[in-house]
């Protein structure tokens, strides 16, 4: 019975050891189903897109109030992701955080209305522009400025670091500018008057116009760069996967449906010489409502 007694403790022995070894390779749960295997992408963190965003710049990126990210942009990354195969991770920082936490290895994309600047594309890679507007010069119902030579000698404020400070800087003659953090600090000195006006993307003055009805744009000028998604230098294989996957949903029209949720305005001449697949797929399209 002894003799018996070990050979079966011997065999319950084997099996256990047998059970340990034959454990497959170790996966990520909380991977998307079809995570492409290794790291083609070079992400921080394989599978998972780890992105700088903002809270608070509509209608391109911002948190609702769960604090969960919306808008244009977190849609269309939202998707790219979800055809890849890779889910995204957020963190919440302002449009300087963005870039420089790209060139500090901080996250793998921006996912913002962030302008493709030749001076940022010494730093970061780009996505080719998912949108093309206009900048905007947002002021109050009482002031009379209808133009950007009427702002000299008044303070006008700009997100620090943006596309707008440098436009405020060439072309707006004699104004004295004020550098802000984000939008939500500029918006809030020009309602209490303590700017005279505040330079911004044309989609990003709309959203602030449809909530405060004190405010209006005075002037506007075309945009001399498009929107896109900034990458960490050197990530080709994203940057030409994300650029495949906006061209994909623009062909079977999952691009203008996210188009139309959020603005009102005709998609740019300018975005469609750069994604010619819009002109076959849409003509001019004239989206009908505002997020």
């Amino acid at each position: 019975m002894r003799h018996r007694l070990l050979l079966i403790l011997a065999v319950a022995g084997l099996f256990v050891l047998a059970g340990c070894g034959a454990t497959g390779p170790a996966t990520d749960s909380a991977s998307p189903a079809g995570c492409p295997g290794g790291n083609p992408y070079q992400l921080l963190e394989p599978c998972v897109i780890t992105a700088g965003t903002q809270s608070e710049q509509p209608p391109f990126a911002f948190a609702d109030a769960g604090g969960v990210p919306r808008g244009f942009s977190i849609d269309l990354a939202e998707e790219a992701a979800r055809r890849l195969g890779l889910r995204i991770e957020y963190k919440i920082t302002n449009l300087q955080g963005i870039l420089t936490g790209l060139t500090a290895d901080k996250y793998d994309m921006g996912i913002a209305g962030v302008g493709a600047t030749d001076e940022r594309k010494k730093s970061v890679d780009f996505v080719k522009p998912y949108f093309w507007s206009f900048t905007a010069v947002v002021t109050t119902t009482g002031s009379s400025a209808s133009a950007l030579t009427d702002f000299g000698g008044k303070r006008v404020g700009v997100v620090s670091g943006s596309v707008q400070e440098t436009f405020a800087n060439s072309n707006v003659p004699g104004a004295v500018v004020v550098k802000f953090k984000d939008q939500p600090a500029a918006v809030g000195q020009l309602l209490s008057g303590g700017i005279d006006a505040f330079v911004v993307g044309g989609p990003d003055a709309q959203a602030y116009l449809a909530r405060e009805k004190t405010l209006r744009i005075a002037a506007r000028a075309d945009s001399t760069q498009g929107t896109s998604f900034p990458v960490r230098k050197g990530r080709t294989a994203l940057v030409e996967a994300l650029d495949e996957q906006i061209d994909d949903m623009i062909a079977d029209g999952v691009y203008l449906r996210l188009y139309d949720k959020w603005f009102t305005e005709p998609v740019s001449p300018k975005l469609v010489e750069i994604r010619p697949g819009l002109a076959v797929t849409s003509g001019s399209p004239t989206p009908s409502a505002a997020g």
